[in-house]
């Protein structure tokens, strides 16, 4: 006979301006006393979720979202590598998360980037957040990729959008995966932002559905209307983000309630 609770692990994807939904998801979930003891993030899903596990109040980042200017964030450099160095936002990260590491946070968190030189996922664990995320976050041709030795790391969106076989390899019983991206329409793109994260999403449909079938739920707030390059509807994506999961919540309980049920009798 076995008890114990299970954990619970998010899986917060990648989405650019689209990625500040998950604010609204976390909301909700802590108003309904959901906790989980596992994060992984891929791209703005990392930056999200880094603030979260390093405890940073959803206020707070619900407040830097939405009345932050962009110049907060961006550098522009020779393009050699990328229209962005990186380093303010890298910077940005480090004040928000007290320059902590990840053996520091409250909760296990995991960023997810891609390593262009052998084309592989590579999972982040180790050594200073902020620095780990701002690879996880870059978008190819927008941020400068990190180079970490013989890797050269760029956005985690590009092997692995929505994480959700990463939290489940953390050790996650019961996945949530937010998914907050992949809208293809007949939306014309406006920015440069919008041409690259729009190719992006074209080549990750089929990846995509693979990632998902490893999540017990999948939360997917209505963004179509916001483009990844609209930062400035920051307030319009959290909210889609509450709606979306607190039409999840009772699926979500149940869910909770039978795994915790399962644990509790085999």
């Amino acid at each position: 006979m076995r008890s114990g609770r299970k954990k619970v692990g998010l899986a917060l994807g990648g989405g650019s301006a689209r990625g500040f939904a998950h604010i609204g998801v976390l909301k909700v979930l802590e108003e309904a006393g959901i906790s989980a003891e596992i994060v992984a993030g891929s791209s703005m899903g990392a930056v999200v979720g880094s603030l979260y596990c390093a405890g940073v109040p959803l206020s707070v980042m619900e407040r830097l979202a939405t009345y932050s200017r962009r110049g907060l964030w961006t550098d522009w450099t020779f393009p050699r590598m990328g229209l962005l160095a990186g380093d303010r936002l890298e910077q940005l990260l480090l004040l928000l998360t007290r320059r902590k590491t990840f053996q520091a946070l409250d909760r296990c968190f995991a960023a997810v980037a891609c390593d262009l030189c052998s084309g592989k996922k590579v999972v982040i664990r180790d050594g200073v957040v902020a620095r780990a995320v701002r690879a996880s976050a870059a978008i190819p041709g927008i941020f400068r990729p990190v180079e970490d030795g013989e890797k050269v790391l760029v956005d985690g969106s590009v092997v692995e959008r929505v994480p959700a076989p990463t939290a489940r390899e953390l050790g996650a019983d019961i996945v949530i995966a937010v998914d907050v991206g992949l809208y293809l329409t007949n939306q014309k793109p406006q920015h440069l932002l919008d041409v690259i994260s729009q190719s992006l999403d074209v080549l990750q449909r089929d990846l995509c559905r693979y990632t998902l079938d490893e999540a017990d739920i999948v939360i997917r707030p209505e963004l179509q209307e916001i483009a990844p390059g609209h930062f400035h509807r920051a307030a319009e994506a959290i909210r889609a983000g509450e709606e979306a999961a607190r039409k999840e919540l009772p699926h979500i309980r149940k869910i909770l309630c039978g795994k915790e049920h399962h644990a509790q009798v085999t």
